[in-house]
């Protein structure tokens, strides 16, 4: 975006939230969090589902030969890696259809600057690791990249019919009676979330920093793209839709064990219908970089909002052998102690 003062290129400063010229210093304000401007949910019944427009900004599209992700770039950034794997095997692609606009987005809060100074804090128990990589000496070039999200919001109504548990104690023993019951359960659901990037959906390492709620959440503007990737959502609506349903059916098991206020279930067959079903298409910021270390390639993501980060650790061997030798030499001292107080104690 041009700044309206001298033309330069402005870029999204997560400091203020806004977009920030440094030719000039003009600043131009965008949504905080703390606002609580309202990001509206659409029916699930009427989105559209391939609507090909560019996001309301022109985006180039950057595939990886190596892990395939294909990753929205602003025109004039140019990137020569991949921020999920670190390959440099990264070509520009003929894509015009990007899905759904965003109706939402969470801005990024912190600089890779704040993420370097929080890296030994999420680091400094992996004792395990060599020194240099716990303080992030080897911390690679991170890239700032949103990551595609859905939520949804849904009535139900489920009939259940299987064999409920009840505990009970017998002295110091108990035992589970088994009854064959069968019920109704209403149930609403808020902000079922699911991830839109097949490459991160139930990756252990996201899903360890990813957190939000809708209070984080402003209403989508490309301005606050500014100098960031986003990834292309992969895993559309209507998949997004069957697996937060599939993630749920836990949910509505405990449910229906809670609502016969038993102790255990088995054997249970539940049969939902969905209503009101609204959903949310965000983008969620986060850090990647792929540290390499030794000729090895560390995954590291951090939060772009909160203070979370975590990765894949190198292990060194000479400390390994110090703490093994450590651990195995306390219950020898503990038994040395023991025995030279026995010693001391029995002459007495």
């Amino acid at each position: 975006m041009k700044c309206i003062c001298c033309g330069g290129e402005m870029r999204y400063d997560p400091a203020s939230f806004g977009l920030m010229c440094d030719s000039c210093g003009f600043t131009k304000q965008l949504h905080r969090p703390e606002e609580q401007a309202i990001v509206d949910e659409v029916d699930f019944e009427s989105a559209v589902r391939d609507s090909g427009n560019e996001w309301q900004l022109i985006r180039r599209a950057v595939s990886c030969s190596q892990c395939g992700a294909v990753t929205l770039y602003d025109p004039n950034q140019i990137s020569m890696s991949c921020p999920y794997c670190g390959s440099n095997s990264v070509l520009p692609v003929e894509d015009n259809n990007y899905g759904l606009t965003p109706m939402g987005i969470i801005p990024f809060s912190f600089s890779k600057e704040d993420v370097q100074k929080f890296f030994y804090k999420w680091n400094k128990w992996a004792l395990w690791s060599p020194e240099d990589f716990r303080t992030g000496k080897v911390l690679g070039n991170l890239v700032g990249v949103y990551i595609p999200f859905w939520t949804f919001d849904a009535d139900t109504v489920s009939t259940y019919f299987g064999d409920f548990g009840y505990t009970e104690e017998t002295g110091d023993s108990s035992r589970t009676k088994w009854r064959q019951k069968s019920g109704i359960l209403n149930k609403s659901f808020n902000d079922i979330k699911t991830c839109g990037s097949r490459r991160f959906y139930g990756d252990k390492l996201l899903n360890s920093v990813i957190q939000f709620g809708p209070e984080d959440i402003v209403p989508y503007t490309p301005d606050a793209l500014q100098g960031f990737a986003a990834e292309k959502y992969t895993i559309g609506i209507d998949e997004a839709w069957g697996l937060a349903k599939a993630n749920q059916r836990r949910t509505l098991e405990s449910a229906a064990c809670n609502n016969e206020r038993a102790d255990t279930y088995r054997n249970l067959q539940l049969s939902t219908e969905y209503s009101n079903v609204k959903f949310r298409y965000i983008l969620v910021p986060v850090w990647l970089t792929a540290m390499r270390y030794k000729g090895k390639s560390y995954n590291v993501v951090c939060s772009g909002h909160k203070q979370r980060g975590n990765c894949k650790r190198p292990v060194s061997i000479p400390k390994m052998i110090i703490l093994g030798l450590i651990v195995f030499s306390v219950p020898l001292l503990v038994m040395l102690f023991n025995l030279i107080f026995w010693i001391v104690t029995s002459r007495w």
